[in-house]
């Protein structure tokens, strides 16, 4: 097994499971929730699945919610 210091970018993105994600033209220093500053989570739905993968999002807008 490789030392996770000695991991280059590309090898990390496949761990972390962002390998070949395109984000161009994706939303940008966006957080979608509930919260005071944050997009709707009905814009987060609203969004290509390779979008998805490039924001960040709050437990709230996930299916299900939170229990």
């Amino acid at each position: 097994m490789k030392n996770f210091k000695k991991l280059n970018r590309k090898e990390l993105e496949k761990i972390n499971g962002a390998a070949g994600a395109n984000c161009i033209g994706c939303p940008r220093n966006t957080t979608y929730g509930n919260g005071p500053t944050d997009a709707p989570c009905s814009a987060y739905h609203m969004l290509a699945l390779r979008c998805k993968m490039c924001v960040i999002v709050s437990m709230e807008c996930m299916d299900g919610g939170v229990s």
